[in-house]
């Protein structure tokens, strides 16, 4: 398990509501010079088939800021399964996100068609959270 991963788990056992049996995928921020879009962003690498055996779940996108503490988003895996043509899939087995870190389009997919917005998704703990 990397540290950026470790950390982020971490974090979230810290929320008094976090389920553990959740899927959860975890990024570090990514600069521009870094980013496949050009644009800070955090990437995220969904199997899809973890998402279609528990539906009725949710999942967790965890990433890490640029100035230290995370921003999480709690995603149901049906608005993930609803907008699955939207994403850039893998061989049809993942789901790609690059997600923009900065900005007005903060929280938005830049990899595939739809530019899906997850900040319906952020909770609100962001602010206060310090790792």
């Amino acid at each position: 398990m990397s540290n950026i991963r470790k950390s982020g788990l971490a974090y979230l056992r810290t929320l008094s509501d976090f389920n553990p049996s959740a899927a959860l995928a975890v990024s570090k921020f990514y600069k521009s010079e870094e980013s496949w879009t050009r644009e800070p962003a955090w990437w995220f690498d969904l199997p899809i088939k973890k998402i279609e055996n528990d539906k009725e779940g949710v999942y967790y996108l965890v990433g890490k800021e640029k100035k230290g503490g995370f921003v999480v988003l709690e995603v149901p895996n049906t608005f993930l399964l609803k907008n699955i043509n939207e994403f850039e899939t893998r061989y049809g087995s993942r789901i790609r996100l690059h997600l923009m870190a900065e900005g007005k389009d903060r929280l938005v997919d830049k990899r595939g068609e739809g530019r899906v917005d997850f900040s319906l998704f952020e909770r609100a703990c962001r602010a206060n959270n310090a790792n």
